[in-house]
């Protein structure tokens, strides 16, 4: 069921009702899973591009029936690149850096995963948004993936993505290696036991 190309926050849930109440092969019911919802060029979401690229929640009993940890992630090539698809796009505020070469030759579906992977990370640490909060004041949650944004490898921070792999084929940057010999660079997450970011190309865990 298609609901259109604007979507409130509040839609993706009924996004996920209509996923799980579908009378021909409905996702099954799991609380212990996560949902995830992924729009397309033309969708425009709630506070997309101005404010997010990607939110983490769990759907209301009341509309969905369940409750159950989901996220939506869009693709920001049309509307936003700079902002959602960094570093495969880069701000014009900041001068003298050249964008990464998406390593699968989309940034905006590259973009995406980088989100993907930060609220994954985000749904599994904190489900139901009560489990985790940096600073002071748990009404204001900073999450694992929100302390570690445009950080990539080690040493980034500010306009500097960290150290990367490059792929020998393509000239790409990249950190994660998936199945079929595609790449993909994700942002890293924060790591509590250190007490700095980390992620799978971080040069002190080899």
């Amino acid at each position: 069921m298609s609901r259109g190309a604007s979507l409130s926050r509040m839609d993706i849930q009924s996004v996920v009702r209509d996923a799980v109440t579908a009378r021909t092969r409905p996702l099954p019911v799991d609380a212990g899973g996560v949902y995830l919802v992924l729009t397309s060029t033309e969708v425009l979401v709630e506070n997309f591009c101005g404010q997010v690229c990607g939110f983490h929640y769990f759907t209301f009993p009341s509309v969905v029936g369940y409750t159950l940890p989901y996220a939506w992630v869009g693709n920001s090539a049309r509307r936003c690149p700079e902002v959602c698809a960094y570093p495969f796009a880069i701000p014009a505020y900041v001068p003298n850096r050249r964008p990464e070469a998406p390593p699968n030759g989309d940034a905006g579906v590259d973009g995406m995963v980088s989100v993907i992977a930060h609220e994954l990370a985000e749904m599994a640490s904190n489900p139901l948004a009560n489990a985790w909060y940096a600073g002071g004041d748990p009404s204001f949650p900073t999450e694992i993936a929100d302390l570690c944004e445009g950080i990539y490898g080690t040493g980034g921070g500010g306009a500097y993505t960290g150290q990367l792999l490059t792929d020998g084929r393509s000239g790409s940057s990249y950190n994660v290696n998936g199945v079929g010999r595609r790449r993909f660079l994700v942002q890293w997450v924060w790591d509590p036991y250190r007490s700095y970011c980390s992620g799978p190309n971080a040069l002190d865990q080899h």
